[in-house]
């Protein structure tokens, strides 16, 4: 039995301005409170908003980065200048953005943004907001897309995949939510993507999971982040495969090797798929130790565990 639901996109985090965010809670650019530190008096109050750097047109993996970086940095500025409507933001603090990337393709590459920032609105307080594992794509001919985090779609199974010797599991799985995968689709969600997982140690390979996400008229493009969550907590390695029935690409399909360990490495959660706007998929793991930029752990978790 599986649970699937359509999630708000919700922060429980104060905006941390040191490392731009953390992944101890679920990705989301809303807006929060916050009490983060701010500098003196002194800081030069915002009262205009900046326009969002136009991405390159030829880019190497390190122009895309960059671009990112600049990208996240103004859109969290911007969003104080925003909230403050016609009061500035005064003692603003932006955090140092980050990026890293995740996937390479022949049309371009995809990448997580990542940045912090609060200020002070007079009586009202403070405000902050998060913008961490932030989904970019950025064309080798100069075009950009950035995912909406609007919403969270989850499908989380009931009970993950797990041995019968504890020992070989990462955790009990009566007491910790199981690895996830996330889905993004840069296709407008026009193709259903197929997403399958087989456990392969330990002899034949063995079918752990298997569901196909619908494609829908009603999704933003890019469409809204898709978990497929609680799918195991048994170590070793997996096989991913992802089908796009439909896409024009002459290769719709991937698969990958994804080796879970414990829940602290990047692999328990940031395991992400990516559907070019031809329905070709890529399947990635950000290559960093900054967790702000690694998916995850989502909402999906607190929901399954408090029956939400």
């Amino acid at each position: 039995m599986r649970r699937r639901r359509l999630l708000a996109a919700l922060s429980v985090l104060p905006a941390s301005l040191a490392g731009c965010g953390g992944r101890t809670g679920p990705t989301t650019d809303r807006p929060t409170e916050t009490d983060t530190t701010v500098p003196g008096p002194t800081a030069t109050p915002l009262s205009e908003t900046e326009p969002l750097p136009n991405p390159p047109e030829s880019p190497s993996p390190a122009d895309a980065l960059a671009f990112v970086r600049e990208y996240e940095r103004v859109a969290v500025r911007n969003a104080l200048v925003e909230y403050a409507g016609d009061a500035p933001a005064r003692r603003p603090e932006v955090g140092d953005p980050a990026a890293t990337l995740v996937v390479e393709s022949d049309a371009g590459y995809f990448l997580f943004g990542a940045c912090s920032a609060a200020a002070q609105y007079g009586e009202r307080g403070g405000y902050g907001r998060n913008r961490h594992e932030v989904p970019h794509f950025v064309g080798r001919g100069g075009h950009h897309e950035v995912a909406p985090w609007s919403a969270v779609v989850c499908e989380s199974a009931d009970e993950p995949f797990a041995a019968a010797d504890p020992g070989a599991n990462a955790v009990d799985p009566t007491e910790h939510y199981g690895a996830e995968i996330h889905l993004f689709r840069f296709d407008g969600a026009e193709h259903p993507v197929t997403v399958s997982v087989d456990y392969l140690d330990d002899g034949a390979p063995r079918a752990v999971f298997s569901t196909t996400v619908a494609a829908s008229a009603d999704a933003p493009d890019p469409a809204y982040e898709y978990v497929l969550g609680n799918l195991a907590v048994r170590r070793g390695k997996y096989r991913v495969t992802v089908d796009v029935a439909g896409a024009s690409a002459a290769d719709p399909d991937a698969v990958s090797t994804w080796t879970l360990s414990t829940p602290e490495a990047p692999s328990w959660t940031g395991l992400s798929v990516f559907v070019d706007d031809d329905g070709r998929p890529h399947i990635g793991l950000p290559d960093t130790d900054n967790d702000s930029l690694v998916p995850g752990p989502s909402l999906c978790a607190r929901q399954l565990r408090h029956g939400e």
